[in-house]
């Protein structure tokens, strides 16, 4: 809700334009674009999971973080998703903020819903959800958990679940110990170790399992538990152990990190997770910022330092040119026949989205391309 706000607020300004459904290097060549305009920066982010590499991971239930969350955000291509949420337990593999991200929505009950815009039918879906176990799992440590407080915090919030942590509490406690410890592992620290002196009692958890990773999705043809093995840390090395465990688990979400989407011909990292790129530079007069220019850490607000930096270094660098480079863009769209979303479309659909909410939500988002097309040209 607040960075709708935000950007709503860009957008107020008679300088900036905005050209909705538009995919650059398919709809709009980025070498269009370079030699057009006097920059381009590409913030497009990271979407693409990164691929679950064991045995079972195709199994139905099975899904990437990106189509779990576009799935209860309203995006179009996953909204036929549907996940069976009619289980006892979820698996969420990974230690960032988008595996406490599902946790937290998982967790939620029919009133920690409200004044949201979760779409309707995720909101049907996740009211009904017969859960009770919520497990997330770290392949590593509680050290190198890459958790935000605020988000982690948020989990001892809920009214249903409460959260567990199966990790002994000695380590947890020798970790705070330990010389030169960050502070935002300092208060991670700090609040599992309350997690774990909880007495808050519910009959739902959210159970942290440090120092496990999957190794197998059983099941014939959708997954029914998950293998795991216990890992132990020697010499700064992670090494598996003899030692395995098996959970039931009917849904399991695969959080372990975003690919960033191939443009044109601009190249990737060789873990295809960013663009390559020198302190934000491409080429020519190609920047890149964000998620698609480092792996995919932090959220939005941690990421403002390096777009102000490379804001800063195109306004120390490059001399505008170019006229009227608008005016290309349109000409361009049009001989190509292709729709763009501008700036008093997103208007009109974000006051339609409002004005159909119910009393409890904030909005009724348009969940497919077609029905925003149709109500656009009404």
């Amino acid at each position: 809700k607040n960075i709708i706000r935000l950007f709503s607020k860009i957008l107020d300004n008679e300088k900036v334009n905005f050209y909705g459904n538009i995919s650059v290097g398919k709809d709009v060549d980025i070498d269009f674009l370079s030699e057009n305009y006097d920059a381009v920066i590409i913030a497009s982010g990271a979407d693409c999971d990164k691929k679950l590499f064991i045995n079972g991971a195709e199994k139905k239930g099975v899904y990437g973080s990106s189509e779990f969350v576009g799935w209860y955000n309203g995006i179009p291509k996953y909204k036929q998703l549907n996940p069976d949420l009619n289980v006892s337990n979820a698996i969420i593999i990974g230690n960032g903020n988008v595996a406490l991200d599902c946790a937290r929505l998982l967790a939620k009950q029919n009133s920690e819903f409200y004044n949201s815009d979760i779409t309707n039918y995720s909101f049907k879906k996740l009211n009904n959800s017969a859960i009770k176990k919520i497990f997330i799992l770290g392949r590593r440590g509680p050290l190198e958990s890459k958790f935000t407080i605020a988000e982690l915090r948020e989990l001892g919030n809920l009214n249903g679940f409460s959260p567990e942590v199966d990790y002994p509490l000695d380590s947890l406690k020798n970790m705070l110990l330990l010389p030169d410890l960050d502070t935002r592992t300092k208060k991670n620290l700090q609040l599992l170790i309350e997690y774990k002196n909880s007495k808050k009692q519910t009959n739902k958890k959210i159970i942290f399992k440090f120092l496990y990773s999957p190794t197998e999705i059983l099941g014939e043809t959708k997954a029914k538990s998950i293998k795991l093995v216990k890992n132990i840390i020697e010499d700064n090395q992670l090494k598996p152990t003899d030692n395995y465990e098996e959970i039931d688990a009917g849904i399991i979400i695969s959080a372990i990190g975003y690919e960033t989407n191939q443009i044109a011909n601009l190249t990737l990292d060789k873990s295809k997770s960013y663009f390559q790129n020198e302190d934000g530079h491409i080429k020519k007069n190609i920047y890149v910022t964000g998620w698609a220019a480092n792996t995919s850490v932090g959220v939005i607000g941690s990421n403002k330092t390096p777009a102000n930096i490379i804001a800063n270094k195109i306004s120390k660098s490059v001399r505008p040119n170019q006229k009227l480079p608008d005016d290309a863009l349109k000409i361009y769209l049009k001989n190509n026949n292709k729709r763009f979303i501008s700036k008093k479309d997103w208007v009109r659909i974000d006051k339609k989205e409002i004005e159909n909410a119910d009393k409890n939500f904030i909005r009724d988002k348009f969940v497919d391309l077609d029905s925003i097309a149709s109500f656009l040209n009404s």
